[in-house]
């Protein structure tokens, strides 16, 4: 296995981190040891997560307690792979939670910061009427 000194990884997330936008409202590590699913950020946000590892899968769940019993509940789940050294983007609605699935056999860390989600822009329509 390759290691990677920490002082690599706090300067990549730092860079990452580094999005334009509203202030990080909520940021953390969550680190697995085996198989799991946890919970790790609360809607409405925007979730960048991170990991220099691959094998974790990303999806949201209805958030009822905020803990990691409401991923493992979560009936019907679309995970989505987190590429390793690359940022996957998972958008929170109100009520939601981000939940992190890892396989067996190994540690997996993961590193996310979130931004309130930006409100929804009311659409527009402007239609021009060309007189001759």
């Amino acid at each position: 296995m390759k290691t990677i000194p920490a002082s690599v990884v706090v300067v990549a997330f730092s860079v990452l981190s580094g999005c334009a936008g509203t202030a990080v409202t909520q940021r953390g590590t969550v680190v697995s040891r085996g198989e799991s699913i946890r919970a790790f950020a609360a809607g409405p946000a925007e979730v960048h997560a991170f990991s220099m590892e691959r094998g974790g899968k990303v999806f949201t769940a209805v958030a009822v307690s905020g803990t990691d019993a409401d991923c493992a509940q979560a009936s019907a789940r679309t995970e989505t792979p987190i590429a390793s050294d690359r940022v996957k983007v998972v958008t929170l609605a109100s009520g939601q939670v981000a939940c992190l699935s890892t396989p067996g056999q190994r540690n997996y860390e993961l590193l996310w910061h979130a931004r309130t989600a930006p409100a929804a822009e009311p659409t527009t329509a402007t239609v021009a009427h060309n007189q001759q």
